[in-house]
């Protein structure tokens, strides 16, 4: 483990405040889609509109009243014949109102929505539209966006539990954008209610409620869930498709359920120029001729295809995903509904006959829906998927909610929710600047943090004057508010990523101490001149690994820092790098 040697005064373990029983999430709508205008409309009671404190006073819309509000240099609404201007733009009504945007694209048809708040902010010539719902309402807008093909009772419940669940383990998934989830299949497809649905959307709404409050959880902690459209008859395991998402869960199930689904089974014929394109111009392979031959060359445990074996002039080996999405890019969604399929060729032309929509991980809908009509409950469904886990009602212990960034995910108690931003925009931001070194990381790295000191000392093991640890695979520190007091939970953060790029990195026969100074030497750190002289590398590597005191620690810290720099300012900045990864004979005399 890394050790970042500093002082800190031990903290008594405070008590977790129990989690709100209906947390908020702030959610944009219409992501990736391009709004240029928005009407609003009054419906029961008045809607008040609102900007920022330089844009004047707020305006009151009275009920069946309407106002339409522009992108430009900022909102401009109209209501009437008088024009305002906002920086920014809050609705809000105790009744829900209408909102109607409307998009760039002018062949997409007029839409009306119910919300009861909106917060307009103009990006990049767009209105950008957010809304804050508790987390039933949340549910109750995931399964009007990603069930709505389930009609049996029992199958809507299952998948608001999964709903439930993954929003309270995700929350802040888009945090350095200002919101908590977008309305895409990137998060879980979030839609509004229209006043034309209503009647169909009671089943769905129903289904929120009878399970409101239950989650997935599995031994004692909230699950990581799942879902596909149709695994056809065998799910997939997570860790075959994201590595850092593996669960004992989601694994490949037996699935007879699904098998009645229109997407069971399914043939697909390509145009052996099309696939040529595909391969050439979106996968950029350098083909010195006609595809003679495209097969699966690997499979993972559940049967889907890994890797693919293209012959065209000279043999290339390609990931079954890229070719997938690169298929469906260029030719249209859902050509190739999925990985299980076989290949063969016809003529000019390529047949995938497969099984199944989706990537196949975890709760399959088509076998959900069946299992529901012939009589399972929510519960039988949901351990049929994801066997081991359990439904439970979230009490005041539970698990610490989980933030979310595009390369890291924060576990942290609801005392430290302050720090939680400035944490992973920091871990983002030092993961850009160490460039290509970085790519060493898992897709995603796991952070936790702790009311307490004594708390991290008992999760750890660590002594409490230790500001944080790596394991190699994940990152403990300290409680982030003491460190942000202390005006170093920057410096830390920075100091335990470079550690897990730095260990991975380092070679055979590379000592421990070098890789701490290079950690100390990329981050830029200082520590004070040593107390005490060591001699050998023996005895600094052994300051490193086993000191035994602090003094001692610091003192081989600032040694192993003096090496490595008196190395960069000898052979340049890249030295160091290149004896970590790739040690000659000599470096390796010199550093023993």
């Amino acid at each position: 483990m890394s050790k970042l040697a500093l002082a800190f005064l031990f903290l008594a373990a405070a008590e977790l405040p129990a989690r709100p029983a209906n947390p908020e999430f702030s959610v944009e709508m219409f992501s990736h889609r391009a709004v240029r205008a928005l009407t609003l409309e009054a419906t029961k009671q008045s809607v008040r509109i609102c900007g920022a404190k330089t844009d004047g006073p707020c305006l009151d819309l009275p009920p069946t009243k309407q106002i339409s509000c522009f992108a430009g240099r900022h909102v401009r609404c109209r209501l009437e014949a008088a024009d305002r201007s906002f920086t920014l733009l809050t609705v809000s009504s105790p009744a829900p109102f209408h909102i109607a945007p409307t998009f760039a694209k002018v062949n997409e048809p007029p839409q009306a929505f119910l919300m009861r708040n909106v917060r307009v902010t103009l990006t990049s010539a767009r209105m950008q539209v957010i809304t804050r719902v508790d987390l039933e309402s949340y549910v109750s807008g995931v399964l009007r966006g990603e069930a709505s093909v389930l009609e049996a009772p029992a199958a809507r419940q299952a998948m608001a539990i999964l709903a439930r669940t993954w929003a309270l383990r995700w929350q802040g998934r888009h945090r350095r954008q200002g919101f908590d989830f977008c309305s895409l299949t990137h998060c879980q497809v979030f839609r509004l209610p229209q006043e034309h649905e209503a009647n169909a959307a009671d089943g769905l709404e129903q289904a929120a409620q009878a399970t409101r409050g239950q989650v997935l959880q599995y031994h004692g902690m909230l699950a990581d869930p799942y879902f596909t459209a149709c695994c056809g008859g065998m799910t997939e395991a997570a860790g075959n498709i994201w590595p850092d998402r593996a669960q004992p869960y989601l694994i490949p199930i037996h699935d007879p359920y699904c098998l009645a689904s229109s997407h069971a089974s399914w043939n697909k014929t390509i145009a052996a120029e099309s696939l040529q394109q595909v391969l050439r111009e979106a996968l950029h392979l350098p083909m010195a001729g006609p595809l003679a031959e495209l097969s699966v060359e690997k499979r993972d445990s559940s049967g889907r295809a890994l890797v693919l074996r293209a012959v065209a002039g000279a043999p290339w080996n390609v990931d079954a995903n890229q070719f997938r999405y690169a298929v469906d890019r260029r030719l249209g969604w859902a050509q190739i509904k999925s990985n299980l399929y076989t290949i063969e060729r016809q003529g000019d032309s390529w047949v995938f006959a497969g099984h199944g929509l989706g990537h196949g991980v975890g709760l399959c809908q088509a076998g959900a829906e069946q299992m529901a009509r012939m009589g399972s409950s929510a519960v039988q469904i949901l351990s049929t998927y994801l066997p081991g886990t359990e439904i439970a009602l979230p009490s005041s212990d539970a698990p610490d909610p989980i933030a979310s960034s595009e390369h890291f995910e924060l576990v942290y108690p609801s005392s430290q929710e302050p720090w939680v931003k400035q944490t992973l925009d920091t871990l983002e931001q030092w993961r850009k600047e160490l460039g290509e070194h970085a790519e060493i990381l898992p897709p995603r790295v796991r952070v936790e943090t702790w009311d307490a000191v004594g708390e991290f000392i008992r999760a750890t093991g660590q002594p409490g004057w230790m500001a944080a640890s790596s394991d190699g695979q994940t990152i403990a520190v300290q409680p982030l508010e003491l460190l942000a007091r202390k005006r170093i939970l920057n410096q830390t953060l920075k100091h335990e990523l470079t550690h897990l790029v730095v260990h991975r990195l380092r070679a055979k026969g590379v000592p421990r101490w070098f890789e701490e100074g290079l950690v100390l030497y990329m981050t830029g750190e200082r520590i004070e001149a040593p107390a005490l002289a060591l001699k050998t590398s023996r005895q600094l590597e052994e300051a490193i690994t086993k000191p035994r005191s602090e003094a001692e620690m610091e003192t081989g810290y600032a040694q192993a820092l003096g090496r490595v720099r008196q190395l960069a300012r000898r052979e340049g900045d890249a030295a160091p790098w290149r004896v970590l990864e790739h040690p000659g004979a000599d470096d390796v005399r010199r550093l023993q």
